[in-house]
C-alpha cells in the first residue's frame, strides 16, 4: 500500500498533465520497437533457460517465461512468476525438482551476467553516481561468482547428497518424500552446473538479455528526449532490474520507483523519469497480457480436455 502511494504522490507533485505531455512525446514505432526488444530478451532467456533444462524445447520455455511475466506483474512480484515458471515445467517434464533447479540456476546466471554489464557500465561511465552503488553492484557480483562456484565444488554435492540421504532413510513418510525431492533436485543441480562451457554460456546469454534490455530503455528514452550515454544506461538499467526482482511486490511498482530515483540523479527532470518508467511498466504490461492469453489458452484447453473425451465410449 505503501510503495504505490509514494508513487502517486510523485505523480501528483509532478503534475499529471506535464507527465501526459512527455509520454505523447514517444510516437507508435518507438514503443512499438521496445515491444519486440522485450519480446526478444523473454526469447533469448528462454534459449538460455534451456541449457539448464533440455528435455523441454524452447517454444515451450518462451511460452512459459512469458506466463511467468504476466503472473509477476499482475500478483505478487517475481515470486509469483517464478512459482508459476516452476509449476509449467514441471507439469511439463513430470520432474518438479528439476523444474525448481532449471529456474534457480537460470535466475542465478542471470543475475550474474546482468551484474557484469552493470559493472562495466560503472568502469565505462563518464558521469558522477555514488560510488555506493558501484560498490554494491561489484560486491553483488563477486558474491553471486562466489556462490556459484561453491555449489559446483565436487565437495559440496558430496556431503548434500549424504546429508540429504540420511535424512531419507531415518524420517518420517511425509519427511521423506520431501528429503527424497531434495536428493533429486541435488542430483539435478549437479547435472545443470557440471559442463562449465555451459554455465559460461548461460552467463554470456544472461549478459545479453540485460544488453537488449538496455537498448530497450534507450529507445523509449530517446522518444521524449531523454539523452544518457549508453554505459550509464547500462548501470541505471541494471540496478532497475535487481529491484525489479524484489521477490514480493506490487507489479512493477519498485522498479519503477527506482528507475525514477536513479535517473534523478542523473539530472534527468521528474516529470521526464516518471514518464519514462511510465512507458517501461506499459511495455512490461504488454508482455503481460501476452502472456495472460497464453495462460487463457492453455487453461482454456485443459478444461476443454476432459469435456472433450466424455463423449468417446469404450467398444
Amino acid at each position: 500500500m505503501i510503495v504505490p502511494a509514494i508513487i502517486g504522490v510523485v505523480v501528483w507533485l509532478s503534475g499529471i498533465r506535464e507527465i501526459y505531455a512527455v509520454i505523447l512525446r514517444s510516437s507508435f514505432s518507438e514503443v512499438a520497437g521496445a515491444f519486440v526488444l522485450s519480446m526478444i530478451a523473454v526469447g533469448l532467456t528462454a534459449i538460455k533457460w534451456r541449457f539448464v533444462i533440455p528435455a523441454i524445447g524452447v517454444a515451450e520455455l518462451f511460452k512459459a517465461a512469458l506466463i511467468g511475466q504476466f503472473y509477476s506483474f499482475f500478483f505478487l512480484g517475481q515470486a509469483s512468476g517464478e512459482a508459476a515458471k516452476i509449476y509449467l515445467i514441471s507439469r511439463e517434464s513430470g520432474n518438479v525438482s528439476g523444474a525448481t533447479v532449471s529456474v534457480f540456476t537460470d535466475r542465478l546466471t542471470s543475475f550474474i551476467g546482468l551484474l557484469t554489464v552493470s559493472v562495466l557500465g560503472f568502469a565505462m561511465s563518464s558521469s558522477h553516481y555514488p560510488q555506493k552503488l558501484q560498490q554494491i553492484a561489484l560486491i553483488g557480483l563477486m558474491l553471486l561468482v562466489a556462490i556459484l562456484v561453491a555449489l559446483r565444488h565436487d565437495a559440496f554435492f558430496f556431503h548434500a547428497e549424504r546429508i540429504a540421504t540420511w535424512f531419507e532413510s531415518r524420517a518420517p513418510a511425509y519427511s521423506s518424500a520431501i528429503a527424497r525431492e531434495l536428493r533429486r533436485a541435488i542430483e539435478q543441480w549437479h547435472a545443470a552446473v557440471s559442463n562449465p562451457w555451459r554455465v559460461m554460456a548461460g552467463v554470456l546469454v544472461g549478459a545479453l538479455v540485460h544488453i537488449v534490455n538496455v537498448l530497450t530503455f534507450m529507445v523509449l528514452a530517446v522518444g521524449i528526449g531523454v539523452n544518457m550515454d549508453f554505459y550509464d544506461w547500462c548501470w541505471v538499467a541494471g540496478l532497475t532490474s535487481v529491484a525489479g526482482l524484489i521477490p514480493i511486490t506490487i507489479g512493477q511498482m519498485t522498479a519503477g520507483g527506482a528507475l525514477v530515483a536513479l535517473l534523478h540523479m542523473q539530472n534527468v527532470s521528474m516529470v521526464d523519469a516518471v514518464a519514462l518508467s511510465a512507458l517501461i511498466i506499459a511495455v512490461n504490461g504488454m508482455l503481460a497480457i501476452v502472456g495472460s492469453l497464453l495462460e487463457w489458452r492453455r487453461l482454456h484447453f485443459r478444461v476443454a480436455a476432459p469435456s472433450a473425451s466424455d463423449g468417446i465410449s469404450n467398444p
